[in-house]
């Protein structure tokens, strides 16, 4: 198997993290990487914003478990939205842009490929779309910098591995083969 397949079949979602911060150069690559995605007609809107700062995570965090309990979501005892990841990658686009999903969610891919292949444990995140225009939670993402006029896509919370999963088997009943007359 080549190596790009090989690092698609290794990918999966980390949960447990360490206390330590990855690379400078561990955290451009993967910015790099996100933005090498496609994009529909190489318009490249979607944008990443890497939060580095623990206390902001936390500040996410208790925000977006306030909001939840309001609507009455109970979190459970040591909810971290992000597993404690040291980096929280979030990817916005421009919400008059229709294919911010698509944009975006290939960005993440690129991320959580791209960890994967140096050894960095990375999950997708989906709390913040449900909750980002919500005032208080936008609050917190304008202290990020993004836009009021952005859409989340999608988080990666991103670490070195602290505690290794098994991969969870692959459903092969969802591949399917449509013969066409090749002649």
């Amino acid at each position: 198997m080549n190596e790009t397949l090989q690092t698609i079949a290794q990918r999966k979602s980390c949960r447990s993290y360490q206390n330590k911060m990855i690379k400078d150069e561990e955290l451009q690559m993967l910015l790099q990487a996100a933005i090498q995605a496609p994009s529909a007609m190489n318009r490249q809107l979607c944008e990443v914003y890497a939060i580095t700062n623990p206390a902001y995570i936390d500040e996410l965090t208790e925000t977006i478990k306030k909001v939840s309990e309001e609507r009455g979501e109970k979190k459970p005892d040591g909810y971290h939205f992000s597993y404690h990841a040291p980096i929280l990658l979030i990817v916005s686009g421009p919400e008059y842009d229709s294919r911010r999903i698509e944009d975006g969610s290939c960005m993440l891919q690129n991320i959580f490929l791209a960890a994967t292949s140096l050894n960095i444990g990375s999950c997708w995140i989906n709390q913040l779309r449900d909750t980002q225009n919500v005032d208080e939670v936008r609050n917190v993402l304008n202290k990020f910098g993004i836009p009021n006029n952005h859409q989340v896509v999608g988080c990666a919370a991103i670490g070195y591995i602290k505690q290794d999963t098994p991969a969870k088997e692959k459903k092969q009943e969802r591949i399917h083969i449509v013969e066409s007359n090749r002649g």
